[in-house]
């Protein structure tokens, strides 16, 4: 009875996996993936990611504001103080929707960069509330009217609400593709995995056959 158990146990396992590595294929045909990373003169720091689906999208993505978006399907950021302590996170962008105001987003598909008007993060005017943004961009755009020297820069409301500027810096947000095959391979070892297991409680497998003579 336990050998059937867990017989059953484990192929409903190695199945399901097998299932989402057929699933997950499919999809990443269609997506594609991206990490972001930023660092200020001061030493704060920016790191995020972003995907949207392939099929659809044109050779520039450019998002604005609140809403559903035209290509990005997700935007996630976190920020770091100079220590490398986690000082913030949000997602701006959930389900193709996005629920910050200020968003400013463009990225060239074609060289991988992300250039223009740029503002990440969240500023309900609250307290915690942290974005990062391309001052100078913005400012050309007319999105600002600050006067500022360096391009990007990393900002927060204090307690009280008061915007500060914690970091400027003409650094540029690098970006990184995901490998189209990290989450595949992850899955393979997992149904590799099941699979072991599978035919260690086999019945008819000689380690468990051998097991059970011992016994």
């Amino acid at each position: 009875m336990t050998h059937l158990f867990s017989k059953t146990a484990i192929e409903m396992v190695a199945t399901t996996v097998a299932l989402a590595i057929a699933i997950t294929t499919h999809d990443l045909a269609d997506a594609a993936e991206f990490n972001f990373s930023w660092k200020g003169d001061a030493g704060y720091s920016v790191k995020g990611s972003f995907n949207y689906d392939t099929t659809t999208a044109p050779s520039v993505i450019s998002e604005t504001g609140l809403g559903t978006m035209k290509n990005l399907q997700s935007l996630s950021i976190y920020f770091f103080n100079p220590l490398n302590t986690l000082i913030n996170s949000f997602t701006p962008v959930v389900n193709s929707v996005s629920n910050y105001n200020f968003l400013r987003f463009n990225f060239d598909n074609t060289t991988e960069q992300i250039f223009g008007p740029f503002d990440v993060g969240k500023d309900d005017e609250l307290p915690g509330d942290t974005w990062l943004n391309n001052n100078l961009a913005l400012i050309d755009e007319g999105f600002s009217d600050e006067v500022l020297a360096k391009e990007f820069g990393f900002n927060n409301r204090d307690a009280a609400g008061a915007k500060q500027i914690l970091d400027l810096s003409n650094n540029s947000v690098q970006v990184s593709k995901v490998p189209e095959g990290s989450i595949i391979i992850g899955l393979l070892a997992a149904w590799s995995l099941g699979f072991t297991l599978k035919e260690k409680f086999n019945p008819k497998s000689k380690t468990c056959t051998e097991r059970s003579r011992s016994i």
